[in-house]
Protein backbone atom coordinates (compact mmCIF):
# COMPACT_ATOMS: atom_id res chain seq x y z
CA UNK A 1 0.00 0.00 0.00
CA UNK A 2 1.17 3.58 -1.01
CA UNK A 3 1.36 5.88 2.07
CA UNK A 4 2.24 9.21 1.35
CA UNK A 5 1.32 12.69 2.68
CA UNK A 6 2.77 16.24 3.49
CA UNK A 7 4.13 18.26 6.18
CA UNK A 8 6.88 21.34 7.46
CA UNK A 9 8.69 22.63 9.96
CA UNK A 10 9.98 25.72 11.65
CA UNK A 11 13.58 26.00 12.32
CA UNK A 12 15.47 28.46 14.74
CA UNK A 13 18.28 29.89 12.59
CA UNK A 14 19.99 32.43 15.62
CA UNK A 15 19.46 35.90 16.89
CA UNK A 16 19.18 38.71 13.74
CA UNK A 17 19.59 41.71 16.36
CA UNK A 18 17.05 44.66 17.42
CA UNK A 19 14.82 46.25 15.08
CA UNK A 20 11.37 47.81 14.85
CA UNK A 21 8.48 45.74 14.32
CA UNK A 22 5.61 47.54 12.18
CA UNK A 23 3.09 45.19 13.76
CA UNK A 24 4.53 45.32 17.22
CA UNK A 25 5.38 49.01 16.71
CA UNK A 26 8.11 48.94 19.16
CA UNK A 27 11.89 47.98 18.40
CA UNK A 28 11.67 44.28 19.57
CA UNK A 29 14.53 41.28 19.09
CA UNK A 30 14.09 39.81 15.66
CA UNK A 31 15.44 35.85 14.87
CA UNK A 32 16.44 33.87 11.57
CA UNK A 33 13.54 31.63 10.95
CA UNK A 34 13.33 28.80 7.95
CA UNK A 35 9.96 27.66 7.18
CA UNK A 36 9.18 24.79 4.95
CA UNK A 37 6.98 21.91 3.47
CA UNK A 38 7.85 18.92 2.51
CA UNK A 39 6.34 15.55 1.03
CA UNK A 40 6.85 12.03 1.88
CA UNK A 41 6.20 8.29 0.90
CA UNK A 42 5.90 6.10 3.33
CA UNK A 43 7.35 8.68 6.06
CA UNK A 44 11.03 7.58 4.84
CA UNK A 45 11.53 9.47 1.39
CA UNK A 46 11.25 13.16 1.45
CA UNK A 47 11.57 15.98 -0.88
CA UNK A 48 10.99 19.54 -0.17
CA UNK A 49 8.39 21.23 -1.57
CA UNK A 50 8.47 25.21 -0.54
CA UNK A 51 11.00 27.08 1.54
CA UNK A 52 11.06 30.71 3.02
CA UNK A 53 13.82 32.56 5.39
CA UNK A 54 12.11 35.22 7.52
CA UNK A 55 13.55 38.41 9.72
CA UNK A 56 10.71 37.69 12.71
CA UNK A 57 9.85 39.25 15.26
CA UNK A 58 10.33 36.97 18.52
CA UNK A 59 7.18 38.45 19.76
CA UNK A 60 4.34 38.32 16.86
CA UNK A 61 6.44 36.23 14.86
CA UNK A 62 5.83 38.55 11.57
CA UNK A 63 8.98 40.05 9.60
CA UNK A 64 10.36 40.34 5.86
CA UNK A 65 10.90 37.43 3.58
CA UNK A 66 14.83 36.96 3.32
CA UNK A 67 16.89 36.09 0.12
CA UNK A 68 17.33 32.10 0.43
CA UNK A 69 20.28 32.28 -1.72
CA UNK A 70 22.34 34.83 0.56
CA UNK A 71 21.02 33.74 3.41
CA UNK A 72 22.23 29.89 2.65
CA UNK A 73 25.37 31.25 1.13
CA UNK A 74 26.44 33.16 4.32
CA UNK A 75 25.08 29.71 6.27
CA UNK A 76 27.48 27.28 3.83
CA UNK A 77 24.69 25.13 3.32
CA UNK A 78 20.90 24.93 3.45
CA UNK A 79 19.95 23.67 7.61
CA UNK A 80 16.95 21.95 6.40
CA UNK A 81 18.06 17.86 7.40
CA UNK A 82 19.49 15.87 4.46
CA UNK A 83 17.08 13.42 4.57
CA UNK A 84 14.31 15.74 4.01
CA UNK A 85 15.98 16.98 0.61
CA UNK A 86 17.65 14.18 -1.07
CA UNK A 87 14.91 11.10 0.35
CA UNK A 88 13.42 11.52 -3.18
CA UNK A 89 16.02 11.56 -4.74
CA UNK A 90 16.98 8.13 -2.84
CA UNK A 91 13.24 6.69 -3.89
CA UNK A 92 14.56 7.59 -7.76
CA UNK A 93 17.50 5.61 -7.37
CA UNK A 94 16.23 2.78 -5.90
CA UNK A 95 13.43 2.31 -8.59
CA UNK A 96 15.89 3.29 -11.27
CA UNK A 97 18.19 -0.12 -9.37
CA UNK A 98 15.07 -2.14 -9.57
CA UNK A 99 14.52 -1.48 -13.59
CA UNK A 100 17.90 -1.91 -14.26
CA UNK A 101 18.00 -5.41 -12.25
CA UNK A 102 14.99 -6.39 -13.83
CA UNK A 103 16.66 -5.62 -17.92
CA UNK A 104 19.51 -7.55 -16.88
CA UNK A 105 17.99 -10.75 -14.58
CA UNK A 106 15.42 -10.70 -17.88
CA UNK A 107 18.17 -10.71 -20.49
CA UNK A 108 19.70 -13.60 -18.30
CA UNK A 109 17.02 -15.07 -18.87
CA UNK A 110 16.41 -14.68 -21.86
CA UNK A 111 20.09 -15.99 -22.95
CA UNK A 112 19.27 -18.99 -21.02
CA UNK A 113 16.15 -20.21 -22.22
CA UNK A 114 17.41 -19.77 -25.80
CA UNK A 115 20.41 -21.90 -24.80
CA UNK A 116 17.68 -24.62 -23.59
CA UNK A 117 15.86 -24.10 -26.95
CA UNK A 118 19.50 -24.80 -29.17
CA UNK A 119 19.61 -28.19 -27.57
CA UNK A 120 16.39 -29.65 -26.24
CA UNK A 121 16.50 -32.82 -24.07
CA UNK A 122 13.34 -35.10 -23.57
CA UNK A 123 11.73 -34.32 -21.13
CA UNK A 124 11.76 -30.21 -21.16
CA UNK A 125 8.70 -28.48 -20.08
CA UNK A 126 7.39 -25.99 -22.18
CA UNK A 127 5.47 -22.30 -20.84
CA UNK A 128 3.19 -21.59 -24.03
CA UNK A 129 0.31 -20.35 -25.31
CA UNK A 130 -1.12 -23.76 -26.18
CA UNK A 131 -3.35 -22.41 -29.11
CA UNK A 132 -0.38 -20.89 -31.01
CA UNK A 133 0.63 -24.14 -31.49
CA UNK A 134 -2.50 -26.02 -31.66
CA UNK A 135 -5.42 -23.64 -32.85
CA UNK A 136 -8.11 -26.35 -31.88
CA UNK A 137 -6.75 -27.78 -28.49
CA UNK A 138 -9.15 -25.00 -26.23
CA UNK A 139 -12.13 -22.80 -27.15
CA UNK A 140 -9.94 -19.68 -25.84
CA UNK A 141 -6.35 -18.22 -26.18
CA UNK A 142 -5.07 -20.26 -23.11
CA UNK A 143 -1.90 -20.88 -20.85
CA UNK A 144 0.17 -24.29 -20.63
CA UNK A 145 3.04 -26.86 -20.30
CA UNK A 146 4.57 -28.93 -23.37
CA UNK A 147 6.67 -31.75 -22.95
CA UNK A 148 9.37 -32.85 -25.22
CA UNK A 149 8.66 -36.20 -25.85
CA UNK A 150 11.61 -36.44 -28.87
CA UNK A 151 13.92 -35.07 -31.03
CA UNK A 152 14.87 -35.93 -34.25
CA UNK A 153 17.29 -33.56 -35.80
CA UNK A 154 16.20 -30.42 -36.04
CA UNK A 155 12.46 -31.79 -35.28
CA UNK A 156 11.28 -31.64 -32.07
CA UNK A 157 8.12 -33.61 -31.10
CA UNK A 158 6.03 -31.99 -28.51
CA UNK A 159 3.11 -33.60 -26.32
CA UNK A 160 -0.13 -31.66 -25.57
CA UNK A 161 -1.68 -31.23 -22.40
CA UNK A 162 -4.99 -32.18 -21.44
CA UNK A 163 -5.75 -29.00 -19.36
CA UNK A 164 -5.09 -25.14 -20.36
CA UNK A 165 -5.23 -22.07 -17.87
CA UNK A 166 -6.50 -18.27 -18.68
CA UNK A 167 -3.63 -17.35 -15.82
CA UNK A 168 -0.08 -18.44 -15.40
CA UNK A 169 -0.48 -18.87 -12.33
CA UNK A 170 -2.37 -22.43 -12.91
CA UNK A 171 0.74 -23.17 -15.56
CA UNK A 172 3.38 -22.43 -12.71
CA UNK A 173 1.88 -25.16 -9.89
CA UNK A 174 1.92 -27.59 -12.52
CA UNK A 175 5.01 -27.49 -13.53
CA UNK A 176 6.27 -28.23 -9.76
CA UNK A 177 3.84 -31.49 -10.26
CA UNK A 178 1.29 -32.52 -12.48
CA UNK A 179 2.87 -32.10 -15.86
CA UNK A 180 5.88 -34.56 -14.95
CA UNK A 181 2.91 -37.50 -15.09
CA UNK A 182 2.19 -38.66 -18.51
CA UNK A 183 -1.35 -38.58 -17.66
CA UNK A 184 -1.13 -34.91 -17.69
CA UNK A 185 -0.84 -35.15 -21.75
CA UNK A 186 -2.93 -36.00 -24.30
CA UNK A 187 -2.28 -38.98 -26.95
CA UNK A 188 -0.18 -37.95 -29.99
CA UNK A 189 2.68 -34.76 -30.08
CA UNK A 190 3.16 -32.21 -32.38
CA UNK A 191 6.57 -31.43 -34.13
CA UNK A 192 8.03 -28.17 -34.57
CA UNK A 193 11.32 -27.30 -35.73
CA UNK A 194 13.86 -25.42 -33.87
CA UNK A 195 13.43 -22.41 -36.01
CA UNK A 196 9.85 -22.09 -35.00
CA UNK A 197 10.42 -23.15 -31.14
CA UNK A 198 12.90 -19.69 -31.74
CA UNK A 199 10.13 -17.60 -33.07
CA UNK A 200 7.55 -18.61 -30.41
CA UNK A 201 10.30 -17.68 -28.36
CA UNK A 202 11.04 -14.15 -29.42
CA UNK A 203 7.43 -13.77 -29.97
CA UNK A 204 6.43 -14.28 -26.20
CA UNK A 205 4.03 -17.22 -27.37
CA UNK A 206 6.92 -19.54 -25.58
CA UNK A 207 7.16 -18.50 -22.25
CA UNK A 208 9.46 -20.40 -20.24
CA UNK A 209 11.85 -23.36 -20.27
CA UNK A 210 11.60 -25.69 -17.66
CA UNK A 211 14.82 -28.61 -17.63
Amino acid sequence: MLIWGSGGNTLQLGDAGVAHCPACEKDRMFKNVLVYRYAHIWYLFNWVTKKAYFKACEICGRGPEQDAKAIEAKLGKSPIPAFRRYGGFVLLGLIALAIVGGVVASKQSTAEENALLDHPQVGDLYTVYVDEIVPDAFDQRTYGVMRVAQINGDTVSLQVPNIGYDKLKGVFADLRGDAKNESYYAPGTVQLSLDKLKQLHDANSLIDVTR
